[in-house]
């Protein structure tokens, strides 16, 4: 049900192909195509000459470049979002813990969902949003003129909820039934979702967009209640995408009610897919599989397993550690989930480095450097 992106595991983003060859359109100056020498100024707008720009490139995917530089941004906004309002969001967060019945059942989804609808929606005290600030506060010191341009218009959020349509390699299309429109939506990797109910933010990418964080999606065969009842709730409103960004936790919450009730009780639960999720070095992916065989070694139930997993690949997102002696790592998470009561505390920090050979200083020092980067998703988590 969740696509999972960069971000915190966010895999959505975009990738175009460009013409080998030395001419690029300038969007500033409308379509006037142009020849670029190798010493000449980049026409992208960076500011460096053209061989150490998009000349490096030449023939590969520009739009990629400027899609690694807004998801750096994306994960930004976060961490600004985390260290500026941590205090408003995480008291906001738990007066909405207890209003929302059906997501307060899987606290990750619930986090995530109010993560989007906070950052893109949520006034501050002087009316603005976290985005808007964010923007406001970046948009200056960004080289890359495209990229500075797209995203520009980021506060232009726009909501959608539909059946996924045409696939054509990595753009996928979205029937949006909030604005009646056909919306062209970029991932990084090939989409194999066929006909799902999907449900997001989106921010914009000049002609296209890419979702913000996540999507959330349902099995075809729910799309029509979902429609419907979606729809039902719209009756009454003038603008539909602004009703679900104003309302996005009760419309999850009432779609997630559907899925429920339509789920058979006898089907197996639908496992994780950890192979979806992104690592910066193959060591970072080599130390999750540690920490998997660990838990399961431990009996440990199969959604704290996953808790483990996603808080350490939030936690590579963030810190990028060059690892090299996993159980060490293994060791402080596992040591930060029995101190926030995330799984049962059955070891000492003693116990725990004496167990996966290495020391207890190691591991203690180890789990504080961390607790300070997951210290708002283990609070979360309780």
């Amino acid at each position: 049900m969740l696509s999972y992106n960069s971000v915190l595991c966010i895999k959505l983003t975009k990738h175009v192909k460009i013409e080998q060859v030395l001419s690029f359109c300038d969007l500033r100056g409308g379509m006037a195509f142009m020849s670029v020498g190798r010493n000449e100024p980049c026409p992208c707008g960076s500011g460096k000459k053209y061989k150490k720009c998009c000349g490096k490139v030449e023939g590969s995917a520009i739009h990629g470049i400027m899609l690694e530089e807004l998801e750096s941004l994306q994960r930004e906004l976060i961490d600004y979002a985390m260290s500026n309002y941590s205090h408003t969001m995480k008291k906001e967060f738990q007066t909405l813990l207890h209003k929302y019945e059906v997501l307060r059942k899987d606290p990750q989804v619930f986090l995530v969902a109010f993560e989007i609808w906070f950052i893109l929606n949520y006034p501050l005290k002087d009316g603005r949003t976290v985005l808007e600030k964010f923007v406001a506060r970046r948009v200056n010191t960004i080289e890359r003129e495209r990229t500075k341009q797209v995203f520009k218009t980021w506060p232009q959020t726009k909501f959608i909820a539909g059946q996924l349509g045409v696939i054509s390699d990595r753009v996928y299309e979205v029937r949006d039934i909030l604005s009646g429109e056909k919306v062209a939506i970029r991932a990084r990797q090939k989409v194999d979702l066929d006909e799902v109910f999907i449900i997001g933010a989106l921010l914009p990418f000049e002609q296209e967009y890419t979702f913000f964080m996540i999507d959330f999606h349902f099995e075809k065969e729910m799309a029509s209640r979902m429609e419907k009842w979606l729809l039902a709730q719209c009756e009454q409103v003038e603008e539909r995408s602004s009703f679900v960004a104003d309302n996005f936790l009760s419309v999850l919450d009432g779609l997630f009610h559907i899925y429920n009730e339509m789920e058979q009780p006898e089907a197996p639960q639908e496992s994780f897919d950890y192979s979806e999720l992104t690592w910066g070095k193959e060591s970072q992916a080599k130390t999750a599989d540690t920490l998997r065989e660990y838990l399961q070694e431990e009996g440990i139930e199969e959604l704290h397993q996953q808790t483990a997993v996603l808080l350490w690949n939030l936690y590579c997102q963030k810190e990028n550690p060059t690892i090299r002696k996993p159980e060490i790592y293994v060791g402080a998470l596992v040591s930060l989930l029995q101190s926030y009561s995330i799984i049962e505390a059955k070891d000492s920090n003693a116990a725990l480095a004496k167990r996966l050979g290495t020391t207890a200083a190691s591991l203690s020092k180890r789990a504080k450097e961390m607790e300070v980067v997951l210290q708002e998703r283990l609070a979360a988590q309780q």
